[in-house]
């Protein structure tokens, strides 16, 4: 199991009702992380497996706003304008000291930790810059929404390399970049009962 210390620092400033403005900071020192790790079968086919790296820490910052605009000034009188957005910017690193050892699911048991991980690394999964952007249009009265969402995710390391012998290839990225969608919601009542399209 992995095990970690926790320490975050945040302000949140609500200046309406559901409105809010927020910034925070955040460290965590793990101990054990668990990391995907790319392998190769006899077979030569690629597949995942996991591991414990010997320690890790990240440390970043998130930003986080809501606000809402009445329409009432263009005709929508029970309607409003959502904005939200967020940011997350975060920097981890895997900490590999000489005599650190780890176990792999290939049955050659405990090995030098160098062998898989690289100090300085960053962990698996963890971009270094998340944001989010959410424009919409809602009814206050009922359910009715229309909402368009952009989100990024910056480069990260999806699978640790896989070794053979005491060599390890580089790691295996992905590249989340840019999602856009439309969501719109509408509810209604039907035989007594309420329900929603989406």
């Amino acid at each position: 199991d992995s095990t970690l210390v926790n320490a975050e620092a945040r302000y949140e400033w609500y200046f309406s009702p559901q409105q809010r403005f927020s910034l925070a900071g955040f460290y965590k020192r793990i101990n054990r992380p668990i990391e995907s790790i790319a392998a190769f079968t006899g077979g030569a086919a690629l597949i995942t497996t996991f591991g414990n790296a010997p320690r890790a820490q990240l440390v970043g910052a998130e930003f986080e706003a809501q606000k809402f605009v009445p329409l009432t000034g263009v005709g929508l009188d029970q309607h409003r304008l959502v904005l939200i957005g967020n940011y997350t910017f975060s920097d981890s690193k895997i900490e590999v000291r000489d005599g650190d050892t780890t176990v792999l699911n290939d049955l050659r048991g405990e090995r030098p930790a160098s062998e898989v991980f690289f100090d300085g690394d960053p962990l698996t999964g963890q971009s270094r810059h998340i944001a989010n952007l959410q424009l919409g249009i809602e009814n206050t009265q009922q359910l009715q929404q229309v909402t368009l969402l952009l989100n990024y995710g910056s480069k990260r390391v999806s699978s640790r390399g896989p070794s053979s012998g005491q060599a390890r290839q580089e790691d295996i990225f992905e590249l989340p970049g840019f999602t856009l969608d439309l969501v719109a919601r509408q509810g209604f009542r039907l035989a007594g009962a309420e329900g929603e399209i989406k």
